[in-house]
């Protein structure tokens, strides 16, 4: 009997579940899209133990994300130049927002069993606004936190199996030398080369260049399992994924409010 521990780059999860990343926009309405903890979590343990069955329950589980600490007197930045432009409200503002964002990720994360150590503390400093506005910024304490759980994990409970829920190919090259069987008992959490965010393409690439033991998930096909709340649907028609006010029957087939109008 073995475990299964699985490991998530946070970050990158929190990019492609916002309201234009790709799993978002597998909804009839990307706004409703919120990601479930706890469904993922089953999902991908169900996943593997069909697989691999002598994977019989789930072991620790890490969200690996960097939160900023955002300093009390952040208002009194306004003004203050950066390089050559001053910051301003609405820079200032966004960055609270998504900070905000990242902070509830990271707690429903923690409430549905996932690890402390694996949120980052990152104090926030005035020229970092910027960056994080233009899409600069490179926080690499997660990528190597994440290599440093598995490699840790895999050398020494190697009879167990491991997840890595990641988007950055830039992992792979440090998983490989310290661990290079990584391939074996790996199961590989990422998004298809064949979706449509063009960002995201090479990298998936990249991942899937190996052959693993067991095979990937690609999390826009399991949008439906892993959304949060009930009587979730997947569209007959459109096969947009969206939310039933009410349970459907079984002679009721699943529609979307934009093809049941259609159908009216």
């Amino acid at each position: 009997m073995s475990k299964l521990h699985i490991f998530i780059d946070g970050s990158w999860l929190i990019k492609v579940c916002a309201p234009k990343g790709v799993l978002a926009q597998k909804m009839y309405d990307p706004k409703q899209f919120k990601l479930d903890f706890g469904k993922l979590k089953n999902t991908i343990f169900e996943h593997v133990h069909a697989k691999e069955p002598e994977c019989t329950e789930l072991g620790d589980c890490y969200f690996v994300t960097s939160i900023f600490d955002i300093p009390a007197d952040i208002a009194t930045w306004k003004g203050k130049v950066v390089g050559k432009t001053p910051l301003s409200e609405t820079a200032i503002n966004k960055t609270v927002w998504n900070v905000n964002m990242c902070k509830d990720y990271a707690q429903r994360a923690l409430n549905s069993g996932y690890a402390k150590s694996g949120i980052i503390t990152v104090a926030l400093k005035e020229w970092m606004i910027p960056k994080l506005g233009g899409g600069q910024y490179q926080e690499k304490q997660v990528d190597t936190t994440v290599v440093a759980l598995f490699v840790k994990y895999a050398i020494t409970m190697k009879d167990d199996f491991f997840v890595v829920l990641a988007g950055d190919s830039d992992i792979l090259p440090a998983i490989n030398i310290a661990y290079p069987e990584f391939t074996n008992r790996l199961c590989l959490v990422t998004t298809h080369p064949d979706q449509l965010d063009a960002t995201h393409r090479q990298t998936s690439f990249s991942f899937l260049a190996h052959t693993y033991s067991i095979d990937p998930i690609y999390l826009h096909d399991c949008v439906d399992k892993i959304v949060e709340g009930n009587n979730v649907y997947v569209c007959a028609n459109c096969h947009k994924i969206f939310m039933a006010p009410h349970q459907l029957t079984k002679f009721n087939r699943p529609y979307c409010p934009a093809c049941k109008k259609m159908r009216t």
